[in-house]
């Protein structure tokens, strides 16, 4: 509707301008061709009166002359015509001039501006009149402007009306067409647009124009189907894109299950050891009472040990959902300083948890310890015999804005530039075959990313590694 009324109020305005300077210009040519009518007239009678004036007054004498003055001013009411001398002689009966005939050599005019009297103002033409070269005197004729002026104001109010009513008419006509071809049809693509921008792809627009607006109309519905189709795709293919992730995701957990797998196997021999030879020795029989109470307790106590062990292990090969929430970076790491006990003490690596604070972060608690499960498997496959790992985890303000960060540092062999610029491709690995796949930097890398976190990795050949974890801080 706005550019409805910008177009009206454009078009009235440029009828309006064109219609005053044709009226200005219509009333100047007008004016100009009454002025020269009556100019003429004067000029005529003049020197028609002025031949006769000068024959008669050189044949019959000056008073027989300045009665066809007399006779011709009373011949006329709309004029007055009299005779004017150079010189006012004594005795004579005409006025003098209105102005100076000192130079008058020629048929003169001039507008006498409006007296106070009568607030008239008057055309007075002066025609020279000579006998045998020398000059007489002048016939003066005035005639008044008033029926000039009177023409002009009604001419004037004429035109100020006729534009009126053409402007008028013509903003009408323009208000409704622009309103109908112009002003509603822009104001439901705007809809449309507004609809677009907030998702809302549905309901096609619906112009019966031909022209451009219609065209324009007729390509947004064209488009809106093809953002449908692509929006449907792309649908598709995220579905597929994070079943693929999260399948990889618990492929990496079932292969870090299986790197557990063994040291588990060792950490629950030792209590299966215990346990069958308090049992061998119970069944033997002839112990006291207290001995088989302490036996029982022992086999008990082992039990539990290993149900501790299985249900860690099963804890973190079990598929679930991802639940957003505050997670404890500290308890985390100790779970996972716990798990990867076996590995570690296989390959006689020291891990430890360095921090002692809980610490905070915003994301899945089982996801971060998958982070943190990769990195520490990595640091002790990094070290040799007798290395050592730690883990820490605290606050770090960088750019105003404080993140929680989990650290695992290492002793081992390090990495070049080449390597660390490549670390976090898939199936991207530097251990020996059946050592490794290449997908636990890759999946950390995507779950840190989910998470609005950052990995950052500092390492040097033979001086070891270290990679920073910072995740968004969760209040608590």
């Amino acid at each position: 509707m706005r550019l409805a009324l910008k177009v009206v109020l454009a078009t009235v305005l440029g009828t309006l301008a064109v219609l005053v300077v044709f009226g200005y210009l219509r009333t100047r040519r007008e004016v100009a061709l009454f002025d020269s009518d009556i100019r003429n007239d004067h000029s005529l009678i003049g020197t028609t009166l002025a031949t006769c004036v000068a024959s008669t007054w050189a044949a019959a004498g000056s008073a027989r002359a300045l009665a066809l003055v007399e006779q011709a001013n009373a011949a006329r009411d709309y004029l007055t015509i009299r005779w004017v001398y150079r010189e006012q002689p004594e005795g004579a009966s005409a006025q003098a001039a209105m102005f100076p005939l000192d130079a008058l050599d020629r048929v003169e005019h001039r507008v006498l501006a409006p007296s106070e009297e009568n607030g008239q103002s008057f055309l007075v033409t002066h025609v020279p009149v000579r006998d045998r070269g020398v000059l007489l005197g002048a016939i003066e004729i005035a005639e008044s402007l008033e029926v000039r002026d009177t023409y002009l104001r009604s001419s004037i109010w004429s035109t100020v009306l006729a534009t009126a009513s053409m402007v008028l008419v013509s903003g009408v006509v323009v208000l409704v067409f622009g309103v109908w071809l112009v002003g509603r049809p822009l104001g439901l693509l705007a809809n449309k647009a507004i609809r677009v921008g907030q998702g809302d792809l549905s309901g096609p627009l619906t112009l019966a124009q031909r022209d451009e607006i219609g065209e324009l109309a007729r390509e947004v519905n064209a488009m809106c189907e093809r953002l449908v189709e692509a929006n449907a795709k792309s649908e598709h293919e995220t579905l597929a894109r994070i079943a693929a992730l999260e399948q990889l995701r618990h492929a990496d957990r079932l292969i870090t299950v299986g790197r557990l797998a063994a040291g588990v196997a060792h950490e629950l021999g030792t209590p299966l050891n215990v346990i069958g030879g308090r049992v061998k020795m119970l069944r033997r029989g002839n112990l006291q009472p207290t001995v088989v109470e302490e036996y029982l307790v022992i086999i008990a106590e082992q039990a539990e040990r290993m149900t501790s062990i299985i249900r860690q292990l099963m804890d973190f090969a079990r598929r679930r959902e991802p639940k957003v929430a505050a997670a404890d970076l500290h308890a985390s790491a100790c779970a996972i300083r716990r798990l990867v006990s076996p590995i570690a003490q296989k390959r006689r690596v020291e891990v430890r948890v360095v921090s002692t604070e809980p610490v905070w972060a915003l994301g899945d608690a089982v996801q971060l310890e998958q982070v943190m499960s990769n990195l520490v498997v990595n640091a002790i496959h990094a070290c040799k015999e007798g290395g050592r790992v730690d883990i820490s985890c605290g606050l770090r303000e960088a750019g105003g804005v404080t993140r929680a960060f989990i650290r695992v540092e290492d002793d081992g062999h390090g990495m070049d530039a080449a390597t660390r610029e490549r670390i976090f491709e898939p199936f991207f690995t530097t251990k020996d075959v059946g050592q490794g796949t290449g997908l636990g930097l890759s999946v950390a890398h995507g779950i840190v990313q989910e998470h609005g976190g950052s990995i950052e990795v500092e390492s040097q050949l033979e001086h070891g590694s270290r990679f920073s974890v910072f995740l968004p801080m969760a209040s608590t």
